[in-house]
């Protein structure tokens, strides 16, 4: 049975425990666990392991095998200003690669650990995956000082490493050029993790409303993430300020955020002023509730900065049959997006967008048939199929 190991880092270290826990946290937390998870469930042509360094842990070296799934931990040094490494687990992935000739599956494309394994293993089979990283060639063009010198050597490292790299699985098209900048003749697709929809209950916007407490007579604009700068909070709030003048039925939902207080809530404080219904932490269980009791759901995405590509909230939303107003739409798989969203290309888009919706809730259909057709989590496992059998046929 082949191989596939799929690898992966501690990127947010005030998530991971760092050690083992009865929950099991510590192994199958984030990216590397998702992925994991959905392809074994999914792909049982396959064996699967998740390699995860970690710069936070306390021993050397963690294995556990869950759900038929092996994950190993590897404590590594932190190299300020590039990443981690570990030479035991620079030692084993060249064991791993002489043994098994796995297919190695990176979580990330413009990472420091990407760089390490396609130079270290220069002949197995290895793919990348994007989701919003920077291309060191955009932080060179757009950032000074030391920022400026630390994507110098990102974009030496990706012109001697990408080359190596059978296949990247971009989430953002604008990532694309950056990519070719080092792998001109690049293999890639639009990818996405995809979403159990099936965690969606859809139910009635008068049922969800009941169930939360919210005004019936009111219309709902809904945001679900940190309100913090990238996702550019500020602007949805001023953007909202101007339509309930005229329009003092509608209100802002933000739900999704940290305390105030928490790292990445900078606009915590001006929401407040603004008036917005500051839910905060909803249990992913609950959030449909939220989607199926808005009447759109509105992610920013005009920053030159966002290669975010579509995004999991706008999929979420419309699995609750709730159509989304968001520019990062133009990376939908699909070729319905009239049926489902806006995609406005200006601020003073967004806000006619938004109303566009709300006045017109008979225009938005087969919302949750999209996702369920382009995102669902079985789809989502046979997109990386075609691609794990196409890099098996290159090799063999």
């Amino acid at each position: 049975m082949q191989k596939i190991i799929i690898v992966c880092y501690n990127y947010e270290l005030s998530q991971f425990p760092k050690e083992p826990d009865p929950e099991n946290r510590f192994y199958t937390y984030g990216f590397g666990g998702t992925f994991g998870r959905l392809f074994a469930h999914h792909l049982n042509n396959y064996e699967f392991e998740v390699w995860r360094l970690d710069g936070n842990v306390k021993e050397k070296f963690y294995e556990n095998i869950i759900d038929g799934i092996r994950y190993k931990v590897f404590r590594a040094l932190t190299i300020k200003k590039l990443g981690l490494v570990s030479m035991k687990f620079i030692k084993e992935l060249k064991n791993e690669a002489k043994k098994s000739k796995p297919i190695f599956f990176i979580v990330h494309t413009h990472n420091f650990q990407t760089y390490q394994v396609a130079f270290f293993l220069k002949n197995s089979m290895i793919i990348t995956t994007h989701h919003g990283d920077w291309s060191p060639y955009y932080v060179y063009e757009n950032s000074n000082g030391l920022r400026k010198l630390r994507a110098f050597l990102g974009i030496a490292a990706e012109k001697v490493t990408f080359k190596h790299i059978d296949y990247f699985l971009v989430c953002d098209y604008k990532q694309v050029p950056y990519i070719k900048r080092s792998a001109t003749d690049a293999e890639w697709i639009i990818f996405s993790s995809g979403l159990d929809v099936n965690k969606f209950t859809v139910i009635d916007k008068f049922q969800a409303r009941k169930m939360l407490g919210l005004d019936q007579d009111k219309k709902y604009i809904l945001y679900v993430g940190k309100l913090y700068k990238y996702k550019q909070i500020e602007e949805l709030l001023k953007i909202w300020d101007e339509i309930k003048i005229e329009h003092p039925e509608i209100d802002l939902l933000l739900v999704g955020n940290e305390p105030k207080g928490s790292w990445g809530e900078e606009y915590y404080d001006m929401a407040e002023r603004y008036g917005a219904k500051i839910i905060g932490r909803v249990l992913n269980n609950e959030l449909y509730k939220y989607y199926c009791a808005a009447d759109v759901y509105v992610l920013m995405a005009l920053r030159h900065d966002n290669f975010g590509g579509t995004g999991i909230a706008p999929l979420e939303s419309l699995a609750c049959n709730t159509p989304v107003v968001s520019n990062s739409m133009q990376n939908y798989l699909g070729d319905n997006a009239a049926e489902v969203c806006e995609m406005p290309e200006t601020l003073e888009d967004y806000k006619h967008a938004i109303l566009k919706v709300i006045a017109n809730p008979g225009k938005y259909k087969n919302m949750r048939e999209s996702v369920e057709k382009f995102y669902a989590h079985n789809i989502t496992a046979k997109r990386a199929d075609m691609v794990f059998k196409k890099v098996l046929n290159k090799y063999n």
